[in-house]
């Protein structure tokens, strides 16, 4: 699992003025809670924050120094301005790697499935993310499923995707994370209609494009 180290300061002052005053100043709001200690009031840099969720994920394992000492945290919330949709303020959790923890860690399709080419299918994501109980020092930023071997009679399962030691799916195991699904056109291009005329290829494409959007 990825880990990230930030500075944060102690934030003494609290109120919705003076935090109005830090997000101004590109500054974000935080409090880091957990292991039975007293929350802690903190401020961290907007744009350092940013950066590392971008690189690293949301599950991202975070060391915040403190007046020189180190804790070791995760995201627990965030919160967002509805409009501008910048992060407003943050929860962090004090953790240790070998904490179990629950949280949902993206999947990515990658690679190009050969049922596109060869049979005129489509690929659609049933299941963006998965819900795991894992260890925090293995969970990593995204789970990449390879999509070259998905065909129209073997979808891609949660079964199938390698978790590393110690995580355990919250989902059951035959869950759908992907499938292989012929398009309209696909099948229009085979078949005919009552009448014995071909059905139209494109009215059949032009189905399909109104489906995905």
């Amino acid at each position: 699992m990825e880990q990230l180290k930030l500075i944060a300061e102690p934030r003494h002052m609290t109120g919705t003025g003076h935090s109005k005053r830090l997000r101004a100043a590109n500054k974000i709001p935080a409090v880091m809670y957990g292991h039975g200690s007293d929350p802690v009031t903190i401020t961290l840099d907007r744009l350092r924050f940013r950066a590392a969720l971008n690189a690293a994920g949301p599950n991202a394992i975070i060391t915040l120094e403190v007046d020189g000492k180190d804790h070791l945290t995760i995201v627990k919330d965030m919160q967002r301005d509805s409009i501008a949709n910048r992060v407003t303020h943050v929860d962090f959790l004090l953790i240790s790697l070998d904490e179990r923890l629950v949280v949902d860690v993206p999947i990515r399709l990658v690679g190009e499935a050969a049922v596109a080419g060869r049979e005129g299918a489509v690929v659609q994501q049933q299941l963006m993310s998965l819900h795991v109980e894992s260890p925090a020092g293995v969970i990593p930023p995204a789970f990449d499923v390879d999509v070259e071997t998905l065909s129209l009679d073997n979808p891609i399962r949660v079964s199938d995707l390698p978790l590393p030691e110690g995580m355990v799916s919250l989902f059951e195991s035959d869950t759908l994370v992907a499938i292989a699904q012929r398009t309209r056109a696909a099948v229009a291009a085979e078949q005919i209609d009552e009448a014995g005329e071909p059905i139209d290829a494109e009215e059949a494409a032009a189905d399909d494009a109104a489906d995905e959007d």
